[in-house]
């Protein structure tokens, strides 16, 4: 299940009303800007590249921070945390799932 890309311009990507401008930086939901940190942002895109696919923790750490599988941390939990308070925190619908057991999914 690819995102959605708008027609007049590829490099944004939406999953309902969450909107992720790769030129410009840009996120908005609700037509709300919200302000990530360049890690909160390159992990939003990544989920919204890979909408409705379960990303578990080995492959956000391999293509966010460029850990090796053999490092434990708890890095992705806790900027799935900033992202949801950023992301989810004033709308009813929620975009961020925790797929106890295995990784994260971003669907509408």
């Amino acid at each position: 299940m690819k995102p959605t890309m708008t027609s007049e311009n590829p490099d944004i990507l939406k999953v309902a009303d969450l909107s992720l401008n790769h030129q410009t930086f840009e996120v908005t939901r609700n037509n709300q800007s919200i302000q990530l940190t360049p890690h909160e942002f390159k992990l939003l895109a990544y989920l919204m590249t890979n909408k409705g696919r379960i990303l578990t923790r080995d492959m956000m750490l391999r293509h966010i921070w460029q850990y090796s599988s053999d490092v434990q941390t708890r890095v992705v939990d806790v900027y799935m945390g900033y992202l949801r308070r950023k992301i989810d925190k004033n709308d009813q619908k929620k975009l961020l799932h925790t797929i106890r057991g295995f990784g994260y999914v971003i669907k509408e």
